[in-house]
């Protein structure tokens, strides 16, 4: 844009952009895989239910008979579901606090200490975790026990383990990955090197983001082996001397033997889009493209992906999206 002389070819590039995104959407919408279901932000899946809101109304969708079910909530973000029940981020009473939504009954319980704006809950089972103010927090939703495990923030909950990114827990370095057992509240240092961040936590791994290149990579680390790998690739060259990989890092998440993520640029590692990566068999899945720089946010349970898109990364786009992929189809 600084040069007058590629104005014209410039704009003519970033028509040409929209044009491939739009043809995307439609081919992506006529495959049997895709479907768009709403319209909104953080959609996250739990057994047949996706989960998200638009700020103003969080949305359960029903995959098995597709109807969306909307119930008001204003000031509604970063929802989590497990079970029979949601938990997301209210600030609709100006002051933050955590909704716990119990779908059946459609009754809510609020959890008020120690929350501030930046709290983002994860749920699993009967327990919460989220982080406020530099600290992790845990709340037993069955015996209203709520307790601080550590200094730190960014939490995650797989049953009796709590992963998160800490800065102040470990004299030896500045920066780690930390797992915390709620059963011995022992702690363990996952990761000290690099600049990891958003880790999660599923059966024995370990993923989270190595953000100290560019959009980062993502790291695995296996508990039962201690053994860490490269899920995808860190800042490198390919054979012509150009610069790829640390393009995978803005939105990750992972269950049983699946790990999703964002891929938003186009390199030698491969074509920006949504990915699945197989923990067995060490191979990456492109399954829905977009143009470069387009962000989404995927999230997996079983065979479902979901994902959003914020129209603010799109030319031309009236609304953020949630869309479903359907591995099995």
């Amino acid at each position: 844009m600084k040069n007058k002389g590629k104005l014209c070819s410039i704009a003519l590039a970033s028509a040409f952009l929209v044009f491939v995104f739009l043809i995307l959407i439609s081919a992506a919408a006529s495959a049997a895989q895709v479907t768009k279901i709403g319209t909104g932000y953080d959609p996250t899946v739990y057994d047949d239910r996706v989960v998200w809101t638009n700020g103003v109304v969080i949305h359960l969708y029903n995959l098995t008979d597709k109807t969306d079910t909307a119930f008001s909530s204003s000031g509604a973000s970063s929802p989590d579901i497990y079970g029979n029940k949601l938990v997301w981020l209210d600030e609709s009473s100006g002051t933050p606090r955590l909704t716990v939504y119990d779908i059946p009954t459609a009754t809510k319980s609020y959890i008020t200490q120690n929350v501030d704006q930046y709290s983002k809950p994860a749920i699993y089972g009967d327990r919460i975790v989220w982080s406020s103010n530099d600290s992790v927090y845990l709340m037993n939703i069955s015996t209203s026990t709520q307790t601080i495990i550590g200094n730190g923030s960014n939490p995650d909950i797989y049953d009796t383990k709590v992963v998160y990114y800490s800065y102040s827990e470990d004299p030896e370095v500045d920066i780690t990955v930390r797992m915390y057992d709620i059963n011995t509240k022992e702690k363990i240092t996952v990761n000290s090197y690099g600049d990891p961040n958003i880790p999660h936590i599923w059966g024995t791994n370990v993923i989270w983001s190595d953000v100290y290149n560019h959009q980062g990579y993502i790291a695995m680390y296996n508990t039962s082996t201690n053994k860490t790998i490269d899920v995808t690739h860190q800042l490198d060259t390919d054979p012509n001397g150009k610069e790829y990989g640390a393009s995978t890092g803005t939105h990750i998440a992972i269950q049983d033997d699946k790990i999703v993520y964002n891929k938003g640029v186009d390199d030698y590692e491969g074509k920006p889009g949504v990915y699945v990566y197989n923990i067995t068999t060490g191979q990456s899945t492109l399954i829905y493209s977009y143009p470069a720089d387009v962000y989404t946010t995927p999230e997996v349970y079983n065979n479902t992906v979901v994902w959003g898109i914020d129209k603010n990364y799109v030319d031309n786009a009236e609304s953020s999206d949630i869309y479903l992929y359907n591995l099995t189809e």
